[in-house]
């Protein structure tokens, strides 16, 4: 679906060009390009937007979809709503994206998530808005507001979460061979609560903790701030670096390691079935406790090898979410753990924020039993499958390169060719509406590295590409 509307006066008609056969919502592209259009002064300030059946009618779009972008203008600052009045451009300029200052990586975790946050999201941490299951959560919700529960589930739940969907998480766990015992699950605000409720249970501060290089970018602050002492341990294409790894546990005491060995972000890497079991005889060897944050897991195939499947020991934490699979914003995550470790980390809970959301949690499990949710995650699979070859061609033509082509998942690790700063091109890249997610960012000391991270979810902008195709020529 293709259109170039025309309205009257409205002399910007013409730029706009919205198109059904891309992977970008078309709610995204109108409100995109409305936004380029009025930034750049194409659309004076104050003049009238179409209303939203005209403009519908002239994009060949429903008015949903045009109230969509509307809405998001007008939180943006963009467009102003009068009463009974229709939309116009305004007349202030909308807030400026924040400075990067000297190109800070630290910018980006504040930013990704403000309403201000540039348009392109190549860097982001999140699916894009087509591969979320809108529709099931739409369908958990109705489902919900006509049960006899409801009143339940807004009040305080349960310390260790909701029974019904501690016990679907097991059984989740258990197609992946994933043992777990009946009291070894507490639901958490979110992965991000989950890693914290972890590390507080298993450490206490000036304690080393073991973190992968590159590895979680919000990690880091969240060790710094609970004390601990961060050693990085490289990263290689099969996983750990064994020999690493070994090196430093020959020479210093650690009380824990945070890993990823599914789809590991920001590099995109699976480890191998014999690094993962190299690293657990390690483990055992040096009596280290592993927290594995494995939030991808469902987005790779059940046959895909991790820590928390060979755990005999139980010294293995596994950290889980929905937010990859279902959508960000119902922060509804999980950790798997010896049972007296799960008392340890209830506790924790209980004495930070009491319960986590009950109705979040029923959201989840309604949609965990509605029968469909298998299908989705093997649709979700397929459909990142594609995306990663679709973004990794594009990537290549631009004139980066590639650290490897994952098989799956949300990420690619790219850099551009030469000694190009990455901290400028970033910078650039903000001036440009475009969020680029710099190596040091994922890097334990911060130090500079040429390497990007790349979401192939939010790659297909021509803008985008375009832009990396002059970094990469050295044209700006």
């Amino acid at each position: 679906m293709s259109s170039a509307p025309t309205f009257g006066n409205f002399s910007a008609a013409s730029s706009i060009h919205l198109d059904g056969a891309l992977p970008t919502p078309l709610v995204a592209q109108l409100a995109s390009q409305l936004s380029t259009l009025i930034k750049n002064g194409d659309i004076p300030p104050g003049e009238r937007i179409p209303s939203i059946r005209h403009m519908a009618r002239l994009c060949k779009v429903s008015p949903l979809t045009v109230a969509n972008a509307y809405t998001r203008l007008v939180e943006a600052g963009v467009l102003v709503a009068h009463a009974r009045g229709g939309y116009f451009a305004a007349r202030t300029a909308p807030p400026p994206h924040p400075d990067p200052g000297e190109g800070d990586p630290l910018w980006l975790l504040q930013h990704a998530y403000e309403t201000t946050a540039p348009t392109i999201k190549a860097g982001c941490g999140w699916l894009s808005e087509q591969y979320r299951y809108s529709l099931s959560v739409r369908r958990a919700l109705e489902r919900l507001a006509r049960s006899d529960l409801l009143p339940t589930f807004l009040d305080y739940g349960n310390p260790a979460g909701l029974p019904t969907l501690r016990l679907a998480i097991r059984q989740l766990l258990a197609r992946r061979n994933i043992a777990c015992p009946e009291n070894g699950i507490v639901l958490t605000h979110g992965a991000s609560q989950g890693l914290e409720l972890a590390l507080r249970a298993c450490t206490r501060p000036g304690d080393t903790v073991l973190v992968d290089d590159p590895g979680y970018c919000n990690l880091y602050p969240l060790l710094h701030m609970l004390g601990l002492r961060v050693r990085g341990v490289p990263r290689t294409k099969e996983g750990v670096d064994i020999t690493a790894l070994e090196q430093i546990l020959a020479h210093e005491r650690a009380a824990v390691m945070v890993t990823t060995s599914v789809l590991h972000n920001p590099t995109g890497v699976c480890a191998t079935a014999s690094n993962i079991a190299a690293l657990y005889a390690l483990a055992c060897r040096f009596d280290l406790n592993i927290i594995e944050d494995n939030i991808f897991l469902d987005l790779a195939p059940q046959t895909q090898p991790c820590l928390a499947r060979m755990d005999a020991e139980e010294r293995i934490v596994h950290v889980g979410s929905f937010s990859k699979t279902i959508t960000p914003g119902l922060r509804v995550g999980y950790v798997r753990c010896a049972p007296a470790l799960a008392r340890q980390i209830m506790e924790y809970k209980m004495a930070m924020g009491l319960t986590s959301s009950s109705l979040n949690e029923a959201l989840v499990c309604s949609i965990l039993q509605g029968g469909f949710y298998q299908s989705h995650l093997a649709d979700l699979r397929e459909g990142l499958f594609k995306a990663q070859k679709t973004a990794c061609t594009a990537l290549i033509k631009a004139g980066l390169t590639l650290y490897t082509q994952p098989s799956g998942g949300m990420f690619v690790w790219a850099r551009f060719p030469g000694e190009k700063q990455a901290r400028a091109i970033m910078r650039r890249a903000a001036q440009a509406d475009i969020l680029l997610a710099p190596g040091s960012l994922f890097r334990p000391d911060g130090q500079d590295t040429p390497w990007f991270r790349f979401n192939v979810t939010q790659c297909d902008s021509p803008a985008l590409l375009s832009f990396l195709r002059t970094e990469a020529r050295g044209r700006f």
